[in-house]
């Protein structure tokens, strides 16, 4: 009996049935790299709570256009069954990772992630500085290796990068380029050199950019002088190419060329002929007669008026109402009644009234919502509509319908009417309004804050933003940032359009100044605060060219005649 015992033990002591399943989930921190720079993968356990701990994992490759998997790194999970990897790959390819078999815990191998690897493109000097019609060499390195590949030394060009030398890479993968740098050029010139992919092993790579600063011609010598010692920041562009730098890249306060910021988001979102639509809407409406409340509801339009209760008024007839059982009731709804900003000081709501998604009058009041429908309630009462009960103001209840809607000024209008009297109430309610159209409602100042941010950010400008006004004094831009973003705009369908809207010499802001001179510039003024922005036409070179000035610790006169005279000499002097 034991015998026979004994012979049966190895055939059940583990059965089929008590293996343990395992997976593993593999995903990446990036879905390309460059040469040298490491990638984190992190691989994900998943099973009983035996196998998910301590498991053994390898780390996989394959190169593209291969089956063979190698392994390149290997470590345990935690106990939460998770295990990270930083490793730099050589090449482009696919990884996965694989769970070891141990004990009854099987083996698992993940799903594959694909990782493309651009080059490393390395170049000395990092700057220079050459004289008109001369130019500077240029040491190039490509890693890993390509010996006998042709490398690429590009110019930025009219906003875009145009190859201007080819040359082949030596047996160590070294070469050499001319970055030269003509008799007209000015300010600074950019070079970078590029490898565009010749195999399959790497994608196209490029250096970074390589500043040439032209030395200064009589002209830029006089914008030298006239900003002498003072904590000025100043950047003139002309397609992309600068023509002159000075401490362009420090970070200082916009004033109100946020609103310039606020304005160029606007556009590239809404497009210059958008409208901006308020609605009159009800839960039920039939036989002309509105059951419950008439609702007004907004949308972020900054010049509501009593013109235009007469319009909804006149909408409301054409559908058909004849009488509100109820009330009307301004929505306080869509947007958030939030009314500061970090970086506004003690009296900066002296300067810009409450924001809300229903305005009225430019928000006097202190209800605005409730003298929108105080408004439209003796409009229609005016056109023989009853209203039975008083009006009043309140979030707007879900199940609502559109009856009637009139629409804004085109928003290329709006945008003129803020930025040439530099208007903070309607850049708050239109950054609000930005805000619940990307970010969700409700909207909110710091919601449109964020949302120019990342406009800016998105088109390679890095700046800190917490307002659409320019109110806070810890809003952070750069002359340099500033002057691409102009840069950019010029190639946009909306780049004139902007321009347009922009004071010129002699109106809104600049209406005591640069009358003689054709400018398109938003000004910005805080408390030793003073900048300037925009386009200024170079009579020299028959076309407009960007610029920003950006001042700090100066009286406000004493920043105006700096700035002033600069836009001059860039108007009338030979660039």
């Amino acid at each position: 009996m034991l015998v026979a015992l004994a012979t049966i033990l190895p055939i059940v002591a583990v059965p089929a049935a008590l293996a343990d399943p395992s997976s593993a989930v593999l995903a990446s921190s990036a879905p390309a790299t460059s040469y040298g720079r490491p990638v984190t993968f992190s691989v994900t356990a998943t099973g009983s709570p035996v196998c998910v701990g301590g498991r053994s994992v390898e780390l996989q490759w394959r190169a593209t256009g291969t089956s063979a998997f190698a392994a390149v790194a290997q470590a345990a999970t935690d106990p939460a069954g998770v295990v990270s990897f930083a490793h730099a790959p050589a090449h482009t390819g696919r990884f996965r990772a694989v769970l070891a078999e141990a004990g009854s815990c099987t083996e698992a191998v993940s799903n594959e992630v694909a990782v493309r690897v651009r080059v490393l493109v390395e170049i000395s000097p990092a700057t220079a500085t050459a004289a008109a019609g001369s130019c500077v060499d240029v040491t190039v390195v490509v890693s890993p290796p390509k010996p006998g590949h042709d490398v690429e030394l590009q110019r930025r060009l009219d906003g875009a990068w145009t190859s201007v030398e080819t040359n082949p890479l030596n047996g160590d993968s070294r070469g050499r380029a001319a970055a030269c740098v003509g008799w007209e050029d000015r300010g600074t010139v950019r070079f970078r050199v590029r490898w565009p992919s010749q195999d399959a092993l790497n994608a196209t790579g490029w250096s970074a950019r390589l500043p040439v600063e032209v030395e200064r011609p009589a002209w830029a010598r006089e914008i030298d002088k006239a900003i002498g010692r003072r904590t000025v920041s100043v950047s003139v562009s002309e397609d992309g190419s600068f023509l002159y730098r000075a401490a362009d890249e420090t970070p200082r306060t916009p004033a109100s060329n946020e609103k310039l910021l606020l304005a160029m988001a606007s556009l590239d979102t809404f497009g210059p002929a958008y409208r901006i639509v308020t609605r009159a809407a009800a839960a039920t409406f039939s036989d002309g007669v509105v059951r419950g409340d008439l609702w007004i509801l907004g949308r972020g339009d900054p010049i509501v008026g009593r013109a235009a209760m007469g319009r909804l008024a006149d909408a409301l007839v054409a559908a058909g109402l004849r009488r509100v059982a109820g009330r009307v009731m301004g929505s306080t709804a869509y947007f958030d009644r939030d009314w500061n900003a970090p970086g506004w000081n003690g009296v900066a709501r002296r300067y810009v009234n409450r924001p809300t998604a229903l305005t009225f009058e430019g928000n006097g009041a202190a209800n605005p919502e409730r003298e929108a429908a105080t408004a439209l309630s003796r409009q229609l009462e005016r056109r023989g509509v009853r209203v039975t009960k008083a009006p009043g103001s309140g979030r707007h209840p879900n199940g609502v319908n559109a009856i009637a809607s009139i629409e804004s000024k085109p928003m290329r209008v709006l945008l003129a009417r803020m930025l040439r009297p530099s208007w903070n109430f309607a850049a708050e309610v239109l950054g609000k309004g930005l805000g619940a159209e990307v970010r969700g409602a409700p909207g909110t100042i710091a919601k449109g804050a964020s949302t120019i941010q990342a406009w800016v950010a998105e088109r390679g400008a890095s700046f800190s933003l917490f307002d659409s006004s320019g109110l806070s004094y810890s809003n952070r831009v750069t002359a340099a940032g500033i002057v691409e973003l102009l840069t950019q705009a010029e190639d946009e369908v909306w780049g004139r359009a902007l321009r347009r809207a922009l004071p010129t010499g002699g109106q809104g802001t600049l209406e005591r100044r640069l009358r003689a001179t054709p400018v398109r510039a938003k000004t910005g003024s805080l408390s030793r605060v003073s900048t300037l922005s925009g386009w200024v036409f170079s009579a020299s070179r028959g076309s407009w060219i960007e610029f920003s000035i950006l001042c700090a610790g100066l009286s406000k006169s004493t920043a105006v005649t700096i700035e002033d005279r600069i836009v001059r000499i860039l108007h009338s002097a030979p660039l």
